[in-house]
């Protein structure tokens, strides 16, 4: 092989094409890197190898924020409930134990499917990871950080905001 053709060659790193071409992959990449940075930084100081902060945060922190937060619109509304005392709340309070239930019963499968050890936990999270990646067309850091970043975010703010509409 020439060293042109070798230049050309596009090299796959952690699923994502590198070449001389700027393309949205490698944009991605960067957020990647500072939340990987991010967690090995955290598991330092925690005394935690990178899986197993991965683990802690990815999944059960972040898993435990979002199921609490899907809580707090029917809290709130219990709150309403025993303040105003109107039979409307209590109305209202039905379906959002609905949803609610979904947010705890959603956390109990994470929990179950990505249980202990930890090695066992990250494997399988990084194998569904690039199932999805596959699937959508995309690479494992994309989806990694629609799921852990943006889509948890936009989850966790719109239960906050429904439980601040309600207060």
């Amino acid at each position: 092989m020439r060293k042109t053709e070798r230049n050309n060659k596009q090299v796959h790193n952690c699923g994502v094409k590198v070449s001389g071409v700027f393309n949205l992959s490698n944009l991605a990449l960067l957020p990647f890197i500072a939340c990987v940075y991010f967690l090995m930084g955290l598991g330092s100081i925690f005394g935690l190898t990178y899986k197993k902060i991965s683990v802690i945060f990815n999944l059960w922190l972040q898993g435990t924020v979002l199921m609490l937060s899907g809580v707090a619109p029917v809290a709130a509304c219990m709150w309403k409930l025993a303040t105003v005392g109107s039979p409307i709340w209590l109305a209202a309070a039905i379906p959002l134990l609905a949803y609610a239930g979904i947010h705890v019963w959603g956390f109990r499968l994470l929990l179950r499917h990505y249980r202990l050890p930890y090695d066992s936990a990250f494997q399988l999270c990084v194998k569904d990871l690039e199932h999805l990646a596959h699937r959508w067309h995309t690479t494992y850091e994309i989806v990694n950080l629609i799921i852990f970043v943006f889509l948890f975010l936009l989850l966790v703010g719109l239960n906050l905001l429904i439980a601040w509409w309600i207060v």
